[in-house]
């Protein structure tokens, strides 16, 4: 019912003035929304990195529907590629840096000139498998694991080949790995402490004899070279030229017996031009028809 005022007279109910700052739209929870941040899609706030999102899925799905016509398309899903492209790296995912792991500084350069991308380049297209093969076709690397950093890193773990000798043959010479198989990039005149296999065959036999050689670093600090004869068995040529003979079979034991000849008879330092140790009941020496020259 109107109210009555004094005088009978009948007054309106007081309007308040509406406030001249509009409201701020408020998200969930009744907060507030920054202006710039968010964009209204449908009446509900969306952050714009997401309605970015969004708008490069419905591209990439309409590209995938012109690709389905065909070549007549090829102009528009060039321009779509382009498109999202640019969005991608519009919300900053583009390609800034990148790192290597494990990689030595010899085989660093050979493996940046294998890459085939480039910076500013979106992060999030990149084809890693791609990464991955290129840089595992480098002679260097035996594995490669590529992954995304956010923002705007690309990470590439490798794992090397290990360089177990030089080898010499048919008078070129060869670094190769604990297989056997040449690494192309690497010049073995860079690997002078490698150890030297020489001979047809040598480079696949190499890793067997070298773990045995290894396992006696006084007598292979003497060694010159390790020769690989009629794809068969070893020589060891020593600094002093001294030729140590191991049979095709059972080379650890034959130079079990050398160590023994080694340690008790110091045979190594008897001016012997041959030590033939392939015969497992015999022992066959052969001096220097002059004593060589310290």
């Amino acid at each position: 019912m109107p109210a009555v005022v004094r005088g009978g007279r009948r007054q309106a109910a007081p309007v308040s003035k509406a406030s001249p700052r509009q409201t701020a739209p408020r998200g969930r929870g009744g907060r507030k929304v920054e202006a710039g941040k968010f964009a209204l899609l449908g009446g509900v706030a969306m952050p714009n990195e997401l309605t970015a999102w969004l708008g490069f899925l419905g591209a990439a799905g309409l590209m995938a529907v012109f690709l389905l016509t065909g070549g007549r398309a090829e102009a528009l899903r060039a321009g779509v590629v382009n498109f999202t492209d640019a969005r991608i790296a519009s919300v900053g995912i583009n390609l800034q840096n990148v790192r290597l792991q494990g990689v030595s500084d010899v085989a660093r350069e050979d493996i940046r000139k294998a890459m085939q991308f480039q910076r500013g380049q979106p992060l999030a297209l990149m084809d890693l498998k791609k990464v991955q093969a290129d840089v595992e076709s480098v002679g260097w690397v035996k594995s490669a694991v590529v992954r995304r950093q956010l923002p705007d890193q690309l990470i590439i773990s490798v794992v090397e080949r290990p360089r177990l000798a030089v080898w010499q043959y048919q008078n070129k010479t060869y670094v190769i790995d604990d297989t056997g198989e040449v690494i192309p990039e690497a010049r073995s005149g860079n690997f002078l402490d490698l150890p030297l296999v020489v001979g047809q065959g040598a480079n696949a036999a190499s890793a067997d004899i070298l773990r045995l050689m290894q396992a006696r670093p006084e007598l292979m600090s003497r060694v010159w070279a390790l020769v690989r004869v009629d794809t068969r068995r070893w020589d060891i040529r020593l600094k002093n030229n001294t030729i140590i003979k191991l049979p095709a079979l059972d080379q650890d034991e034959a130079l079990n017996r050398l160590d023994g000849l080694i340690s008790q008879q110091r045979i190594l330092d008897q001016g012997l031009a041959v030590i033939d140790l392939t015969d497992p009941n015999a022992l066959v020496v052969k001096p220097f028809e002059t004593a060589p020259a310290a």
